[in-house]
C-alpha cells in the first residue's frame, strides 16, 4: 500500500445531504468531516524520523524521478526539476595501437 493510499484511507468521508435543503446538522457535520480531514493532513506532512538507513543508492542522477536520492562521492543529493543529470557510459574504441576508453 502506497503512502497516498494509506493517507486517503484515513481521511473521513465528506457527508452528503439527502435533502434538498441544506440543514444546520449537515453543515455542522461537514465542517466537523472537513477539520478531521485537516488534522490527518497535517499530521502527515510534519512526520519525525529517528533512524534512516539507505543503502545501494544510485551513485549518479541519471534515470530517476524528481525527488528520488542519490549519493555522489558520500553526499545525499536529491533530483530537483530544473536539473539535469546523465547517466554513466562507459565506450571503448581501437585506433590502430591506441585504445581510448572513457567512463
Amino acid at each position: 500500500m502506497s503512502h497516498a493510499t494509506s493517507i486517503a484511507n484515513t481521511i473521513p468521508r465528506l457527508p452528503r445531504s439527502d435533502d434538498i435543503d441544506v440543514t444546520q446538522q449537515y453543515v455542522d457535520r461537514l465542517v466537523s468531516a472537513l477539520e478531521d480531514a485537516i488534522d490527518v493532513l497535517s499530521s502527515t506532512r510534519h512526520q519525525s524520523i529517528t533512524e534512516l538507513n539507505l543503502t545501494n543508492t544510485q551513485e549518479h542522477g541519471g534515470n530517476l524521478r524528481v525527488g528520488d536520492v542519490f549519493s555522489s562521492s558520500g553526499i545525499l543529493k536529491i533530483v530537483r526539476t530544473e536539473d539535469i543529470y546523465v547517466g554513466p557510459s562507459t565506450g571503448a574504441t581501437v585506433l590502430g595501437s591506441v585504445t581510448v576508453v572513457t567512463t
